[in-house]
């Protein structure tokens, strides 16, 4: 596989990832979104149907207080719970009961109003469906049938004909009670409470079922929303393992080999199943390890070569960097100087020299010219004894390095303090 096949896959992995885990998430979303609709739609409902039935109790018994007292203020709270129901004024707020009860007590009022709605409304707004529909309108039908009986009891105790305009008379609580105490009105109140008992417990049966499965569909969007969030997980962890297997692991195995190459280590070979392009690195980094081993063999071979050439020569060779510092030098030079073994790394190149105008002469013609033909110099030995010899430089390049190269070829050599004469030529 290639590295960009590689890099596709993850990408369009990834992608997949997100877009599944966005549209499982968005789903859930929509059905949380429902739930809590069809939890307001069922408070709502159920608040409506516990309203009728309160409503009723409430018309009821302010009828039957006006009919036992004769107060006028239970006739104006029927009258006024009527007009509420019919959606002419604002709900109260909190519980009805207890603020019909306040009021009746002669007590301020809570602060706050309700909705301005009524019930009939409410009900064809909540879309009820047909077995509900039916309840609803046996319940209406028996309130239709309380109602006029209730307003025959209120003309009674205002001594009036009900339906009528006529003037006051004598009010007769007898004929009132018995309308509402009597058995029509004791069968309408039970018909309307039944069914709106019976209507309260289908909606509590219906939208708690439609809860029940907004649920379960919402648990269903979010097991669907981890069965993406592992599966896509587990593809996303299969290509990130599948990358350090064929990536990663031979990239390492790559970088051992480089490290091995700097340090000189020729002989190292990588061979590791990858990604293409890691395995044309491999190719190029081995055959460029397998010409590194046979350059060093031919270095190896020249450094012999010129070793024996420099063994065997009857010149010594010194390489002197910018700095004038001694950087190597040959068997044969340090023979000359009198001091085979020790090494004369970073030794002073001024200290060769016995005579400072003859190592002005050299820097000059090294300044000047770049080169240095056949100058003579007194050379001191590490004794102090000095020999004269022939000096040939040059400028040469060494890993990058600008060195003089000094060949030294010695006249004679023989026991001579720095102080006595020196010989003008050697044998």
């Amino acid at each position: 596989m290639k590295l960009k096949t590689l890099w596709i896959t993850a990408a369009l992995v990834s992608l997949l990832a997100i877009v599944a885990l966005s549209l499982a998430l968005n789903a859930a979303g929509n059905t949380q979104d429902e739930i809590i609709a069809l939890e307001k739609r069922r408070s709502e409902t159920l608040q409506l149907a516990a309203r009728m039935r309160q409503s009723t109790e409430d018309l009821t018994r302010m009828a039957r207080n006006f009919a036992v007292t004769g107060d006028r203020r239970y006739e104006e709270l029927y009258l006024r719970i009527v007009s509420v129901r019919d959606g002419k004024q604002p709900w109260p707020p909190g519980d009805a009961a207890v603020y019909w009860d306040v009021l009746a007590a002669g007590g301020a009022p809570p602060k706050g109003e309700g909705e301005t709605l009524a019930l009939a409304d409410a009900l064809e707004r909540a879309k009820l469906p047909g077995s509900e529909q039916s309840l609803l309108q046996r319940a209406r039908t028996a309130q239709e049938t309380l109602a006029r009986l209730e307003r025959q009891a209120l003309a009674a105790m205002k001594g009036q004909a009900a339906g009528t305009e006529s003037p006051p008379g004598q009010p007769d609580p007898v004929h009132a009670l018995k309308i509402l105490y009597g058995a029509e009105y004791l069968e309408a109140k039970a018909q309307s409470q039944q069914a709106l008992g019976e209507l309260q417990g289908e909606l509590d049966l219906r939208t708690r079922g439609d809860l029940v499965m907004s649920h379960q569909a919402f648990a269903r969007d979010l097991q669907s929303g981890w069965l993406a969030f592992f599966g896509f997980a587990a593809a996303g962890v299969g290509t990130l393992l599948f990358a350090l297997w064929r990536g990663l692991i031979p990239l390492l195995a790559l970088r051992r080999h480089a490290d091995a190459l700097v340090n000189g280590n020729y002989t190292a070979r990588t061979q590791a199943r990858a990604l293409r392009e890691v395995e044309e690195l491999m190719r190029g980094l081995n055959e460029a390890a397998s010409r590194l081993e046979s350059g060093a063999r031919e270095l190896d071979e020249k450094d012999r070569y010129l070793e024996a050439l420099l063994r065997t020569s009857p010149l010594g060779l010194v390489l002197v960097d910018v700095k004038n510092r001694v950087r190597w030098t040959s068997r044969r030079l340090r023979e000359f100087l009198g001091d085979s073994k020790q090494d004369l790394k970073q030794m002073p190149f001024e200290e060769f020299f016995a005579d400072a105008s003859e190592l002005a002469a050299f820097r000059d013609g090294m300044e000047r010219k770049g080169r240095v033909r056949e100058l003579i110099a007194r050379i001191r030995r590490r004794d102090g004894s000095e020999f004269r010899a022939r000096l040939d430089s040059a400028y040469v390049e060494r890993s990058a390095e600008r060195l003089a190269a000094v060949w030294v070829q010695a006249f004679g050599l023989h026991a001579q303090k720095p102080d006595a004469p020196a010989p003008e030529t050697g044998a």
